[in-house]
């Protein structure tokens, strides 16, 4: 019977962990550093696009190499674009950030071709004053830079898609700072309040009287170990004295 269990344990080991997130809240996984890929599929071989540094993809569910995440779910008129990320790039928030996504929306300036699929297969004629609401970037294995985004032309029809970046002005990302916990460290120490610098303050002075008196203390008490003994004759020990 022991055999048998240790042979459940040891083949249970060797299965690909997956797990799905906490289902009592929304989790969210960073973006810390640029070239950030989101994927089509779980092995992490189809690209999409490059996500944008400093924003978040929300967390659905995690195995042994990628996490299924979903990105631009926050508004439900818009397409949310669900795919994979390398685990090496999850990093995990413990609260739901207030802003998720950029807010980017660019102009075409010229009519272009739209690809609508990730084999640049179909395409779909942009014209131009045409809006793109961004999403993030791709750079082809020719060269090419596209833009990935949700398109509303002029004449009303919207497309999912990739737009060149030749197509529109030239554009950055709004940035979304990360702190690092020593530069957070840093400016607390820095914005100390003068209130605060007056507790220090007296913090000082309270240590400098201890440290006086506690000098004070030792110094009797050296005194009194180091004291010349009395005449043996002068040593009477009184009644009194040993009631006490």
């Amino acid at each position: 019977m022991k055999k048998f269990i240790l042979l459940l344990l040891v083949l249970f080991a060797f299965q690909a962990p997956t797990f799905s997130v906490k289902a009592d809240g929304e989790r969210y996984s960073r973006v810390l550093t640029d070239g950030v890929m989101l994927y089509i599929d779980s092995t992490l071989t189809v690209e999409w696009f490059t996500l944008p540094v400093g924003y978040y993809v929300k967390v659905l569910t995690v195995n042994h190499s990628s996490t299924k995440v979903e990105y631009k779910s926050d508004n439900p008129s818009k397409p949310s674009a669900k795919g994979y990320i390398s685990n090496e790039h999850l990093n995990i928030v413990d609260e739901i950030p207030s802003v998720l996504y950029p807010n980017l929306i660019l102009t075409v300036n010229q009519n272009c071709l739209m690809y609508k699929d990730a084999d640049f297969s179909i395409t779909e004629t942009v014209t131009q004053n045409s809006t793109l609401d961004f999403y993030g970037t791709l750079t082809r294995n020719n060269g090419e830079k596209l833009i990935y985004g949700l398109v509303n032309t002029s004449s009303g029809d919207k497309y999912i898609g990739y737009v060149p970046t030749t197509a529109v002005h030239s554009f950055t990302p709004p940035s979304l700072p990360i702190i690092t916990d020593s530069e957070s460290a840093s400016e607390s120490e820095n914005e100390s309040s003068p209130e605060d610098q007056t507790s220090d303050g007296l913090g000082n002075t309270l240590q400098i009287v201890i440290i006086v008196a506690v000098s004070i203390v030792a110094i009797s008490i050296v005194y009194l170990l180091f004291k010349p003994a009395p005449n043996p004759k002068d040593e009477v020990l009184t009644l009194d004295d040993y009631d006490e």
